[in-house]
């Protein structure tokens, strides 16, 4: 696309030559006919010096040689950039591939897409909009809302219900059993998994079906991959957890809490509402509400692991200065 027309749809202000541009660059891989958007000051001098058109906020200094667009606020520009520029994966054509199956009794919209090798078992129940990938596996009485989206090689265990416009990550798994035992005999599941509206999950998640009743992931949260979720969790309504995380059996974690990546919680713990966790921790205490913890295995709030930090640099100082006296001649 013209770079006049990237400027229009960002509401910014072109300067120097009007350029085509082929796709969008990290600063220090971009050349001619690229866009870089120079979102902090450390990667401005690689982006001058890449040849590539520019989106810069009015401040940013710029050779009158180089094409750029003078935006207001870079940070509220970069994801409408992103937009523009967005690769969408075409998981199935429209329609039912004629390699996928569909049981009789299965209820599917002629408007969802079921992709080559799919298989969509008796009483599901697919809405509008639905897509399908291929090699995914659709358990029996399991429930789509509109516009869901499951990536390729999805299985969804029988009775898992998703809402509208979910985004399932290629490999992830609803509704397996637990780890969940008695006198070392494993106990029945037979429960299933909720996911409201707009959750998104990441590649090879997993989410395991309750003992009893549901494991259930509240509205428009959002799961990074390699998370692997225990059975009778209920986590609340726009909650973040990064990567490589898992939470133990029947945890609760409230609405918007934020969680980096492989944070761990123990079972049976609460996450209240808000509260932050810092990346690579581990949880085995309830969390208050609007609380941030830190600190690793285990974690701690926020003041009394920075608390424990000092005391550990204090015990470092203290003790080269006990190797000093002790090496003083007596």
């Amino acid at each position: 696309m013209l770079l006049s027309e990237i400027a229009r749809h960002l509401g910014g202000l072109l300067e120097g030559p009007d350029l085509e541009i082929t796709r969008l660059a990290a600063p220090d891989q971009a050349g001619p006919g690229e866009l870089v958007v120079v979102r902090e000051a450390r990667y401005l001098e690689a982006a001058l010096t890449s040849g590539a058109a520019l989106v810069l906020d009015k401040t940013s200094t710029c050779p009158d040689t180089l094409s750029r667009i003078r935006v207001a606020d870079i940070q509220k520009a970069w994801p409408l950039v992103l937009a523009l520029f967005e690769r969408r994966e075409t998981w199935a054509s429209a329609g039912f591939h004629p390699t996928a199956t569909i049981e009789a009794g299965a209820l599917v919209d002629p408007t969802a897409s079921v992709g080559a090798y799919a298989m969509v078992c008796r009483g599901a129940r697919i809405a509008p909009g639905v897509v399908i990938a291929p090699y995914c596996y659709v358990g029996e009485g399991v429930e789509i809302g509109p516009r869901t989206v499951l990536e390729p090689r999805v299985t969804l265990y029988p009775h898992t219900r998703l809402g509208a416009d979910c985004q399932i990550g290629a490999g992830s798994v609803l509704g397996v059993v637990g780890f969940g035992f008695q006198d070392n005999q494993r106990l029945p599941h037979t429960g299933r998994v909720v996911l409201e509206d707009g959750v998104e999950l990441g590649a090879n998640c997993v989410v395991q079906r309750s003992v009893v009743g549901e494991t259930r992931i509240g509205a428009h949260s959002k799961i990074g991959d390699l998370t692997d979720i225990g059975h009778n969790v209920q986590i609340g309504q726009g909650v973040v957890m990064v990567g490589s995380s898992a939470i133990g059996g029947s945890s609760v974690v409230e609405d918007g809490v934020l969680m980096g990546g492989w944070v761990v919680l123990s079972d049976h713990v609460r996450i209240g509402k808000g509260a932050r966790i810092t990346g690579g921790s581990g949880i085995s205490k309830d969390v208050p509400p609007g609380q941030t913890w830190a600190g690793g295995i285990p974690a701690q709030p926020l003041r009394k692991h920075w608390r424990r930090l000092a005391v550990l640099d204090w015990l470092v100082t203290v003790e080269r200065s006990l190797r000093q006296l002790l090496k003083r001649p007596q």
